[in-house]
């Protein structure tokens, strides 16, 4: 990934540099000279397109154009990404406290190349412009992507029940008994939704009877509520509800209650750019690409945009096999 993002630094500024009114010899633009002699744009241009990353960074440096002309900036995304910041530094004051989360959110930035946090949030900008774009495909192709969603990601409904406890290793008598009541009721034919609702600690999921909606294989259900979970939802079959089981921070119990194929095409019928549509594969903008008709002004570069999207679809299909 990093150095996709260097050679697309340098594609930019040699495409800039080409561009400009600098010196040149014999016609061609000079953009370094040693005592062996110039380094001329072209030279550096060729090669940089000619490798792997050079023709990746091709493809998002047009992709970049495409989409800012296709879904410009709007006053709903800049307010979207103020509220994404906004949540992710609450989570950073939820996880390091009020006094220290800030240098930790700055540490992490930094780590993920980021200068400073309004770089960040442009970055957050340009993400609800790509799924925009992303979006506009999955809904006008939605039975071709969803035939494939269903085959890779192995989609199905999930409800749970959370019990809290303060020590997972050692619960207390309330927190047992609590488990013990909601285990007695359902086993004895309570409505699993009425009793998540009722009994549930999952502020999530708790007004929504339990539900956590559709969950497929990108959900990353192991990074709030643990492996445990993620492995057991998906290995009950319809309708089958899960022993009690051992979360991160309690104690679970899950309910797999559709698989079905058209109920879930259903569900996810309504795209939004919160649809798992848009994020289950990595490849599926090479895809939204090829709808647009781009008009190329240099052959070079759309023959490296091309063979990048020929690269990125050969992968997709190993993938599958």
């Amino acid at each position: 990934m990093k150095a996709k993002k260097i050679a697309a630094l340098c594609l930019a500024s040699v495409l800039l540099l080409s561009g400009c009114g600098g010196k040149t010899v014999d016609g061609k633009s000079v953009v370094a000279s040693t005592s062996e002699g110039h380094v001329y744009a072209d030279d550096v241009y060729d090669t940089l397109i000619s490798t792997s990353s050079g023709k990746s960074a091709a493809f998002q440096y047009v992709l970049d154009q495409l989409i800012n002309k296709q879904y410009p900036i709007t006053s709903d995304m800049k307010d979207n990404a103020r509220d994404m910041l906004d949540s992710v530094k609450n989570s950073y004051k939820s996880q390091y406290g009020e006094n220290s989360y800030e240098k930790q959110f700055k540490s992490d930035l930094k780590s993920g190349g980021y200068a400073s946090e309004s770089e960040y949030k442009k970055k957050l900008v340009y993400s609800l412009q790509y799924a925009e774009l992303v979006k506009h495909y999955v809904k006008t192709h939605y039975d071709t992507v969803f035939e494939d969603y269903y085959k890779v990601a192995t989609p199905r409904m999930i409800s749970m029940i959370k019990i809290s406890v303060s020590d997972i290793s050692n619960p207390t008598d309330s927190e047992k008994e609590k488990l013990e009541e909601v285990q007695e009721l359902l086993k004895d034919g309570k409505s699993f939704g009425d009793v998540a609702k009722s009994y549930s600690d999952d502020s999530t999921t708790k007004s929504a009877k339990g539900s956590l909606g559709v969950v497929d294989t990108t959900s990353n259900l192991t990074n709030t509520y643990g492996n445990t979970i993620n492995e057991a939802a998906f290995s009950l079959t319809e309708g089958q509800t899960s022993d009690v089981l051992t979360g991160t921070d309690g104690y679970y119990i899950l309910k797999c209650t559709s698989t079905s194929k058209e109920k879930i095409k259903k569900k996810l019928k309504n795209v939004t750019i919160q649809s798992p549509l848009l994020t289950y594969d990595d490849y599926i903008i090479y895809l939204a690409f090829k709808t647009y008709d781009i008009e190329y002004k240099d052959a070079k570069i759309k023959k490296a945009v091309n063979e990048a999207i020929k690269e990125g679809l050969k992968s997709r299909a190993a993938e599958r096999k």
